[in-house]
C-alpha cells in the first residue's frame, strides 16, 4: 500500500468537453439572436413590428444567464478526494462529507432497476434532487451517466460522475484503508446561501433595493410618457448628425438596455460577493448599477424635452 496518500490530495473532475461545448454553443446562439433582433426593434417603426421583436430578443436572453451558470458550475466543478473526507463542488453549490459518514461508494450501473435521473437535464449538467423508493434522496452532481457513481451517507446519496471512475473507486478503497485522523467538519452549502446572506447585509440589499426601484421606475415612466411622444429622436447617429425622428415606442429600449446592465451587475457582483476580500468590488459593481440608471434617467429627460 502506498502510505504517501497521507501527503496526497487528489482531484478528480467529471468530463467537461462535451457539455462545455454544447452549452457555450447553444448560449452564442440565444445571445446573438437576442442581439439581432434587438438591432431589428431598434429600426423598426411603432407597432406590433417592434414590439414583436424587443419581446423575442428578450426571450431569447432570458435563458442565457442560467446556462451561462451552467458553463461556469460545470468548468469549476471537481471531486476532491482526501484521507478525512470527500469534498464536493458544483459552481456555488459544496458539500464536504466526512471519510467516516460515506457508507459506500459503488458505480450506479449495479442497481438492481434503472436510476430515476433529473427532468431537466442534459450532457454536461445533470444536476437535481430524486426521490428514490429504497434509497431516499439522490443528489445529482454530475456531466455524464456512463460514469455514474453513487456516494451515500447517513443522510442522502449523491450522484457524481468523475472521468476516471476506476481510479476514482480505487482511490477511495486506499484512503479508507488507512483510516481518518481527522475527519472533515460536514458542510453543506447551496447557492440560495449566498442569496440569504447577502440579504443579511444591509449594505447590499440597500444597493440592491434602490437599484431595482430604480429599474422599475424608469420602466413605469417611459411607459406613461410614450403616449404623449409619439415622435422622438433618440440622438446622433454613428455617422454623425441628429438621427432622424422615430416612433416614441422607442423610448422603451433605454429601459431595457438598464435591465439588462443591472443584471450583469448583479450577477457579477454576486460572484465577488461569495469572497469576503473581494466584497468592495460587488458594492463597486452594485453602486454602478445605481449611476447607470440615473444616467438613463436623464437620458430619457432630455429626449422627451429636445
Amino acid at each position: 500500500m502506498n502510505h504517501r496518500l497521507d501527503f496526497w490530495d487528489p482531484v478528480f473532475s467529471p468530463p467537461r468537453r462535451r457539455g462545455l461545448a454544447l452549452q457555450i454553443s447553444v448560449t452564442l446562439l440565444l445571445f446573438g439572436g437576442a442581439a439581432f433582433s434587438f438591432v431589428q426593434a431598434l429600426q423598426s417603426q411603432a407597432g406590433p413590428d417592434f414590439l414583436a421583436r424587443l419581446l423575442l430578443a428578450l426571450v431569447l436572453f432570458a435563458p442565457t444567464p442560467y446556462l451561462g451558470y451552467r458553463s461556469y458550475a460545470l468548468s469549476r466543478a471537481d471531486y476532491r478526494l482526501e484521507r478525512d473526507g470527500l469534498r464536493l463542488r458544483w459552481g456555488f453549490r459544496s458539500e464536504d462529507i466526512p471519510l467516516p459518514e460515506i457508507e459506500w461508494i459503488r458505480p450506479a450501473s449495479e442497481l438492481a432497476t434503472p436510476l430515476p435521473l433529473p427532468w431537466l437535464r442534459w450532457p454536461g449538467s445533470i444536476l437535481g434532487t430524486r426521490q428514490v423508493e429504497g434509497l431516499g434522496p439522490i443528489e445529482f452532481m454530475a456531466s455524464d451517466l456512463n460514469t455514474l457513481l453513487l456516494v451515500a451517507t447517513p443522510q442522502r446519496i449523491f450522484a457524481i460522475s468523475p472521468a476516471e471512475p476506476k481510479a476514482f473507486l480505487r482511490t477511495f478503497q486506499s484512503l479508507n484503508e488507512l483510516g481518518s485522523l481527522a475527519p472533515l467538519p460536514a458542510q453543506s452549502v447551496y447557492p440560495t446561501f449566498v442569496i440569504g446572506r447577502l440579504w443579511d447585509d444591509r449594505l447590499a440589499r440597500g444597493l440592491l433595493v434602490s437599484s431595482l426601484a430604480l429599474a422599475g421606475g424608469l420602466l413605469a415612466w417611459v411607459s406613461l410618457i410614450i403616449p404623449s411622444h409619439p415622435v422622438i429622436s433618440l440622438g446622433f447617429l454613428p455617422a454623425g448628425g441628429l438621427e432622424v425622428p422615430g416612433p416614441g415606442a422607442r423610448l422603451l429600449l433605454l429601459p431595457v438596455i438598464n435591465g439588462i446592465d443591472l443584471f450583469i451587475d448583479l450577477v457579477l457582483g454576486l460572484y465577488f460577493y461569495r469572497r469576503p476580500n473581494r466584497k468592495p468590488l460587488a458594492y463597486l459593481l452594485w453602486s454602478t448599477a445605481i449611476f447607470s440608471a440615473l444616467l438613463f434617467y436623464l437620458a430619457v429627460w432630455f429626449i422627451v424635452r429636445a
